[in-house]
């Protein structure tokens, strides 16, 4: 965790602006931080443990359900993905990816905060989001060389 930490603080701040070295920042539970990332994804890893994904027969598009407002706002920030990974490629800005994480990071907890995934009606459909968010998660960290943790 602590060499993640360094990296994603180095790739966090971006190339044009002054940069101030702090492990106290870079090691903090909360805020843009590798740790507060690598906690959002195995906290979804730890619940999707739970809910039995491997039993779960594959979601048609039909199936997702988003009645909920953190529900879509989840679904839209997975989906700019592909847009951030081109501007990042396109302008050479790590610094737009880690934003991206972190706001993903964000929106799930926020999520999981307002809705019920497992033993609910909509079980499904909020596992399947859940599934999206740490995929999305785990390129994020490939593409900044960062290890994804599944259990803390």
């Amino acid at each position: 965790m602590g060499v993640a930490a360094v990296k994603y603080a180095d790739l966090h701040n971006n190339r044009l602006t002054n940069y101030t070295f702090s492990y106290e920042r870079m090691l903090d539970l909360k805020g843009n931080t590798a740790v507060y990332l690598l906690y959002t994804h195995a906290r979804i890893s730890s619940l999707l443990e739970r809910a039995h994904t491997q039993d779960l027969e594959p979601l048609s598009i039909n199936d997702l359900v988003l009645k909920d407002e953190f529900e879509r706002v989840l679904a839209l920030t997975i989906m700019k993905f592909p847009d951030v990974v081109e501007s990042v490629v396109q302008d050479l800005l790590p610094s737009r990816l880690c934003d991206y994480t972190y706001s993903l990071c964000v929106t799930f907890n926020e999520f999981y905060g307002s809705c019920k995934v497992l033993g609910g009606e909509q079980e499904r459909s909020r596992t399947f989001l859940c599934q999206a968010t740490a995929i999305s998660l785990r390129q994020c960290f490939h593409i900044l060389g960062i290890e994804p943790l599944y259990r803390l």
